[in-house]
Protein backbone atom coordinates (compact mmCIF):
# COMPACT_ATOMS: atom_id res chain seq x y z
CA UNK A 1 0.00 0.00 0.00
CA UNK A 2 2.98 2.97 0.82
CA UNK A 3 4.72 1.30 -2.16
CA UNK A 4 2.13 1.96 -4.69
CA UNK A 5 1.34 5.51 -3.08
CA UNK A 6 4.75 6.44 -3.19
CA UNK A 7 4.77 5.35 -6.65
CA UNK A 8 1.83 7.30 -7.18
CA UNK A 9 3.20 10.67 -5.77
CA UNK A 10 6.88 9.93 -7.98
CA UNK A 11 4.18 9.65 -11.41
CA UNK A 12 2.16 12.53 -10.64
CA UNK A 13 5.07 14.78 -9.90
CA UNK A 14 7.40 13.39 -12.59
CA UNK A 15 8.62 15.99 -15.14
CA UNK A 16 8.27 15.07 -18.56
CA UNK A 17 11.86 14.89 -19.15
CA UNK A 18 11.75 13.20 -22.43
CA UNK A 19 10.76 14.65 -26.17
CA UNK A 20 9.71 12.83 -28.96
CA UNK A 21 12.27 12.37 -31.27
CA UNK A 22 15.38 12.70 -28.56
CA UNK A 23 17.34 10.03 -26.96
CA UNK A 24 15.74 8.56 -23.48
CA UNK A 25 16.59 10.15 -20.60
CA UNK A 26 17.21 8.69 -16.60
CA UNK A 27 14.88 10.17 -14.29
CA UNK A 28 16.97 9.86 -10.41
CA UNK A 29 14.45 10.89 -7.88
CA UNK A 30 16.62 12.80 -5.00
CA UNK A 31 14.51 12.73 -1.29
CA UNK A 32 15.15 14.69 1.88
CA UNK A 33 13.59 15.83 4.84
CA UNK A 34 14.19 19.21 5.38
CA UNK A 35 12.81 22.21 3.14
CA UNK A 36 13.79 23.12 -0.36
CA UNK A 37 15.29 26.46 0.34
CA UNK A 38 19.07 26.39 -0.84
CA UNK A 39 19.45 30.01 0.81
CA UNK A 40 19.08 28.13 4.75
CA UNK A 41 19.37 24.98 4.72
CA UNK A 42 22.43 22.90 3.99
CA UNK A 43 20.62 19.95 2.80
CA UNK A 44 18.71 22.10 0.44
CA UNK A 45 21.82 23.65 -1.33
CA UNK A 46 23.38 20.00 -1.54
CA UNK A 47 19.92 19.10 -3.29
CA UNK A 48 19.97 22.00 -5.63
CA UNK A 49 23.70 22.11 -6.54
CA UNK A 50 23.26 18.05 -7.33
CA UNK A 51 20.64 18.58 -9.38
CA UNK A 52 22.56 21.63 -11.45
CA UNK A 53 25.95 19.75 -11.44
CA UNK A 54 24.46 16.51 -12.90
CA UNK A 55 22.51 17.73 -15.44
CA UNK A 56 25.39 19.75 -16.68
CA UNK A 57 27.86 16.62 -16.25
CA UNK A 58 25.87 14.89 -18.31
CA UNK A 59 24.77 17.10 -20.67
CA UNK A 60 21.06 16.62 -19.96
CA UNK A 61 21.04 12.54 -19.84
CA UNK A 62 20.21 12.43 -15.99
CA UNK A 63 18.19 14.29 -14.62
CA UNK A 64 17.07 14.67 -11.11
CA UNK A 65 13.70 15.51 -9.49
CA UNK A 66 13.97 16.51 -6.08
CA UNK A 67 11.34 15.70 -3.23
CA UNK A 68 12.06 17.39 0.02
CA UNK A 69 10.40 18.43 2.79
CA UNK A 70 9.82 14.68 4.42
CA UNK A 71 7.12 14.38 1.34
CA UNK A 72 7.73 10.70 1.54
CA UNK A 73 8.93 10.27 5.35
CA UNK A 74 11.32 10.59 7.82
CA UNK A 75 14.99 9.39 7.70
CA UNK A 76 14.13 5.59 8.26
CA UNK A 77 11.81 5.83 5.53
CA UNK A 78 14.22 7.28 3.05
CA UNK A 79 16.71 4.20 3.20
CA UNK A 80 13.84 2.08 2.67
CA UNK A 81 12.75 4.00 -0.25
CA UNK A 82 16.34 3.94 -1.59
CA UNK A 83 17.19 0.61 -0.92
CA UNK A 84 13.97 -0.38 -2.66
CA UNK A 85 14.97 2.21 -5.42
CA UNK A 86 11.37 3.83 -5.14
CA UNK A 87 13.78 6.45 -4.76
CA UNK A 88 17.04 6.79 -6.17
CA UNK A 89 19.20 8.89 -4.04
CA UNK A 90 18.52 10.69 -0.46
CA UNK A 91 20.45 12.11 2.54
CA UNK A 92 20.13 10.54 5.26
CA UNK A 93 21.27 11.16 8.95
CA UNK A 94 23.18 8.40 10.82
CA UNK A 95 19.97 6.78 12.89
CA UNK A 96 18.76 6.90 9.54
CA UNK A 97 21.20 3.90 8.65
CA UNK A 98 21.82 2.83 12.32
CA UNK A 99 19.10 -0.59 11.79
CA UNK A 100 21.27 -1.71 8.88
CA UNK A 101 24.31 -0.39 10.06
CA UNK A 102 24.62 -0.40 13.52
CA UNK A 103 28.49 0.15 13.80
CA UNK A 104 27.72 3.86 12.61
CA UNK A 105 26.78 5.07 16.31
CA UNK A 106 30.15 5.34 17.23
CA UNK A 107 29.99 8.48 15.31
CA UNK A 108 27.82 9.48 18.83
CA UNK A 109 30.84 9.84 20.95
CA UNK A 110 31.13 13.60 22.38
CA UNK A 111 33.78 16.05 22.54
CA UNK A 112 35.58 14.50 19.63
CA UNK A 113 35.81 16.86 16.87
CA UNK A 114 37.43 20.21 17.21
CA UNK A 115 35.72 22.06 14.51
CA UNK A 116 33.88 21.81 11.44
CA UNK A 117 37.10 21.80 9.08
CA UNK A 118 38.70 19.06 11.28
CA UNK A 119 35.15 16.91 10.73
CA UNK A 120 35.49 17.75 6.87
CA UNK A 121 38.79 16.41 7.22
CA UNK A 122 37.85 12.93 8.75
CA UNK A 123 34.89 12.29 7.02
CA UNK A 124 36.67 12.76 3.71
CA UNK A 125 39.68 11.38 4.37
CA UNK A 126 40.56 7.85 4.72
CA UNK A 127 38.30 6.99 7.73
CA UNK A 128 35.61 8.26 5.80
CA UNK A 129 36.55 6.46 3.18
CA UNK A 130 36.54 3.57 4.87
CA UNK A 131 33.94 3.45 6.60
CA UNK A 132 31.85 4.76 3.27
CA UNK A 133 33.12 1.50 1.66
CA UNK A 134 32.12 -0.63 4.34
CA UNK A 135 28.24 0.64 4.74
CA UNK A 136 28.22 -0.17 0.90
CA UNK A 137 29.24 -3.72 1.70
CA UNK A 138 27.22 -4.81 4.30
CA UNK A 139 24.36 -2.63 3.50
CA UNK A 140 24.18 -2.80 -0.37
CA UNK A 141 23.84 1.14 -0.83
CA UNK A 142 26.01 3.32 -2.47
CA UNK A 143 27.94 6.12 -0.23
CA UNK A 144 28.74 9.27 -2.39
CA UNK A 145 29.96 10.93 0.65
CA UNK A 146 29.14 12.88 4.10
CA UNK A 147 27.12 15.68 3.85
CA UNK A 148 26.38 18.82 5.61
CA UNK A 149 24.16 18.28 8.61
CA UNK A 150 24.64 21.82 9.91
CA UNK A 151 27.43 22.02 12.04
CA UNK A 152 28.26 21.47 15.51
CA UNK A 153 25.09 20.30 18.03
CA UNK A 154 23.22 21.90 20.47
CA UNK A 155 20.92 21.28 23.79
CA UNK A 156 17.63 23.16 24.07
CA UNK A 157 14.87 22.40 26.20
CA UNK A 158 11.90 24.08 27.68
CA UNK A 159 12.01 24.18 31.33
CA UNK A 160 15.58 25.44 32.31
CA UNK A 161 18.95 27.07 31.29
CA UNK A 162 21.58 24.22 31.38
CA UNK A 163 24.99 25.23 32.56
CA UNK A 164 26.39 21.66 33.74
CA UNK A 165 24.99 17.96 33.77
CA UNK A 166 23.94 18.79 37.01
CA UNK A 167 21.41 21.21 35.27
CA UNK A 168 19.62 17.91 33.34
CA UNK A 169 18.80 15.89 35.79
CA UNK A 170 15.35 14.70 35.25
CA UNK A 171 14.76 16.52 31.75
CA UNK A 172 13.37 14.26 29.34
CA UNK A 173 15.66 14.36 26.34
CA UNK A 174 14.69 13.09 22.68
CA UNK A 175 16.53 10.26 21.40
CA UNK A 176 16.82 7.93 18.15
CA UNK A 177 15.07 4.86 18.47
CA UNK A 178 17.13 2.00 19.04
CA UNK A 179 20.38 4.73 19.34
CA UNK A 180 21.79 3.03 22.64
CA UNK A 181 24.81 5.09 22.31
CA UNK A 182 22.95 8.46 22.10
CA UNK A 183 21.11 7.37 24.96
CA UNK A 184 23.72 6.56 26.93
CA UNK A 185 24.83 10.46 26.60
CA UNK A 186 21.73 11.39 27.79
CA UNK A 187 22.08 9.34 30.97
CA UNK A 188 25.90 10.56 31.91
CA UNK A 189 24.84 13.97 31.37
CA UNK A 190 22.21 13.09 33.88
CA UNK A 191 18.79 13.39 31.66
CA UNK A 192 16.54 10.93 30.88
CA UNK A 193 16.36 9.27 26.84
CA UNK A 194 12.72 9.11 25.83
CA UNK A 195 12.67 7.61 21.84
CA UNK A 196 11.30 9.77 19.17
CA UNK A 197 11.37 9.60 15.66
CA UNK A 198 12.61 12.82 13.38
CA UNK A 199 9.16 13.01 11.74
CA UNK A 200 7.52 13.46 15.35
CA UNK A 201 10.33 15.64 17.04
CA UNK A 202 8.50 18.95 17.03
CA UNK A 203 5.14 17.48 17.89
CA UNK A 204 7.20 16.21 21.34
CA UNK A 205 8.56 18.59 22.23
CA UNK A 206 5.49 21.11 21.40
CA UNK A 207 3.44 18.59 23.08
CA UNK A 208 5.76 18.08 26.11
CA UNK A 209 6.16 14.06 25.58
CA UNK A 210 9.99 15.73 25.81
CA UNK A 211 11.39 18.47 27.59
CA UNK A 212 14.48 18.91 24.98
CA UNK A 213 16.62 17.70 22.40
CA UNK A 214 20.02 17.57 21.15
CA UNK A 215 20.47 19.37 16.80
CA UNK A 216 22.86 21.69 15.36
CA UNK A 217 21.43 25.57 16.11
CA UNK A 218 20.75 25.61 12.34
CA UNK A 219 18.33 22.61 12.59
CA UNK A 220 17.10 24.83 15.50
CA UNK A 221 15.66 27.28 13.46
CA UNK A 222 15.04 25.25 10.71
CA UNK A 223 12.62 23.04 12.13
CA UNK A 224 11.07 26.09 14.31
CA UNK A 225 12.33 24.33 17.70
CA UNK A 226 13.03 27.59 19.16
CA UNK A 227 8.81 27.74 18.66
CA UNK A 228 8.56 25.14 21.48
CA UNK A 229 12.03 25.74 23.27
CA UNK A 230 13.32 28.62 25.58
CA UNK A 231 17.12 27.57 26.50
CA UNK A 232 19.69 26.57 24.04
CA UNK A 233 23.41 25.89 26.06
CA UNK A 234 25.98 25.59 22.99
CA UNK A 235 27.90 22.83 24.34
CA UNK A 236 29.54 21.99 20.55
CA UNK A 237 29.76 18.41 22.01
CA UNK A 238 29.29 17.03 18.83
CA UNK A 239 29.23 16.76 15.00
CA UNK A 240 27.57 14.27 12.79
CA UNK A 241 27.42 14.47 9.05
CA UNK A 242 24.64 13.35 6.93
CA UNK A 243 24.83 10.25 5.08
CA UNK A 244 24.16 10.40 1.04
CA UNK A 245 23.23 7.13 -0.49
CA UNK A 246 22.32 5.70 -3.69
CA UNK A 247 20.47 2.60 -4.99
CA UNK A 248 23.15 0.12 -6.53
CA UNK A 249 21.31 -1.15 -8.94
CA UNK A 250 20.18 2.27 -10.38
CA UNK A 251 24.22 3.40 -10.19
CA UNK A 252 25.09 0.61 -12.02
CA UNK A 253 22.68 1.32 -14.45
CA UNK A 254 24.24 4.35 -15.44
CA UNK A 255 26.96 4.29 -17.88
CA UNK A 256 30.51 4.65 -16.16
CA UNK A 257 31.21 8.24 -17.48
CA UNK A 258 27.28 9.72 -15.73
CA UNK A 259 28.71 7.52 -12.60
CA UNK A 260 31.38 9.74 -12.45
CA UNK A 261 29.57 12.66 -12.75
CA UNK A 262 27.54 11.98 -10.02
CA UNK A 263 30.07 11.26 -7.81
CA UNK A 264 31.73 14.46 -8.79
CA UNK A 265 28.35 16.23 -9.02
CA UNK A 266 27.90 14.59 -4.88
CA UNK A 267 31.36 16.35 -3.70
CA UNK A 268 30.18 19.63 -5.27
CA UNK A 269 27.44 19.57 -3.64
CA UNK A 270 28.66 18.54 -0.70
CA UNK A 271 30.76 21.68 -0.76
CA UNK A 272 28.13 23.54 -0.91
CA UNK A 273 26.40 22.25 1.68
CA UNK A 274 28.78 23.17 4.10
CA UNK A 275 29.66 26.87 2.41
CA UNK A 276 25.79 27.43 3.52
CA UNK A 277 26.06 26.08 6.76
CA UNK A 278 29.12 28.23 7.64
CA UNK A 279 27.91 31.37 5.58
CA UNK A 280 24.74 30.79 8.26
CA UNK A 281 26.35 30.65 11.25
CA UNK A 282 28.15 33.72 10.80
CA UNK A 283 25.54 35.79 9.49
CA UNK A 284 22.14 37.19 11.94
CA UNK A 285 19.98 33.99 10.22
CA UNK A 286 22.57 31.69 12.60
CA UNK A 287 23.18 32.31 16.42
CA UNK A 288 22.61 35.85 16.37
CA UNK A 289 19.08 35.16 15.60
CA UNK A 290 19.07 32.08 18.52
CA UNK A 291 20.14 34.78 20.91
CA UNK A 292 16.89 37.21 19.96
CA UNK A 293 14.21 34.03 20.17
CA UNK A 294 16.01 32.58 23.11
CA UNK A 295 17.69 32.62 26.42
CA UNK A 296 21.39 31.72 25.56
CA UNK A 297 24.05 29.43 27.96
CA UNK A 298 27.68 29.65 26.27
CA UNK A 299 29.44 27.09 28.86
CA UNK A 300 33.05 28.21 29.67
CA UNK A 301 36.13 25.58 29.38
CA UNK A 302 35.86 23.96 32.71
CA UNK A 303 31.52 23.52 31.98
CA UNK A 304 32.18 21.75 28.60
CA UNK A 305 35.01 19.75 30.55
CA UNK A 306 32.19 18.44 32.82
CA UNK A 307 30.05 17.49 30.12
CA UNK A 308 32.77 15.35 28.11
CA UNK A 309 33.44 13.88 31.91
CA UNK A 310 30.02 12.93 31.98
CA UNK A 311 29.51 11.80 28.72
CA UNK A 312 32.21 10.11 27.14
CA UNK A 313 33.00 7.28 29.42
CA UNK A 314 28.80 6.47 29.31
CA UNK A 315 29.03 6.47 25.69
CA UNK A 316 32.37 4.19 25.23
CA UNK A 317 30.50 1.77 27.39
CA UNK A 318 27.40 1.52 24.78
CA UNK A 319 29.49 1.23 22.59
CA UNK A 320 31.05 -2.25 23.69
CA UNK A 321 28.31 -3.39 25.21
CA UNK A 322 25.70 -2.57 21.90
CA UNK A 323 28.44 -2.92 19.16
CA UNK A 324 31.19 -5.34 20.59
CA UNK A 325 35.06 -5.70 19.57
CA UNK A 326 34.23 -4.43 16.08
CA UNK A 327 32.49 -1.11 17.39
CA UNK A 328 35.37 -0.64 19.97
CA UNK A 329 37.90 -0.65 16.76
CA UNK A 330 35.66 1.40 14.64
CA UNK A 331 35.37 4.00 17.51
CA UNK A 332 39.48 3.68 17.91
CA UNK A 333 39.89 4.32 14.35
CA UNK A 334 37.64 7.66 14.65
CA UNK A 335 39.20 8.98 17.73
CA UNK A 336 42.35 8.69 15.60
CA UNK A 337 41.29 10.14 12.73
CA UNK A 338 40.12 13.43 14.76
CA UNK A 339 43.60 13.27 17.18
CA UNK A 340 45.37 13.33 13.14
Amino acid sequence: MIRRLVLSILLLAAPAFADEGKPPVTEIFLAHTQRQDADSVPMAAMAIEFKHQVERRTEGRVKIGIFPGGQLGGNRDMERLVARNIVQTSFITIGGIAPKYPPIAVLEMPFVLASPEAAYRVFDGPFGQRLAADIEKRTGLVVLGFGESGGFFTITNSRRPIHSPSDMRGLKIRSIPGFKPLEAMIRGMGAVPVEVSSRDEFTALASGVVDGQMNPAITVLTNRYDDVQKYITLSDHLYVPLLWIFNHDAFNGLSVADQGAVRQAAAVAITAGRSVARAIERSDRGLSALRRRMDVVQPSPAEREAFRIAAQPAVADAIAKSLGDEGSRLLADFLAAARK
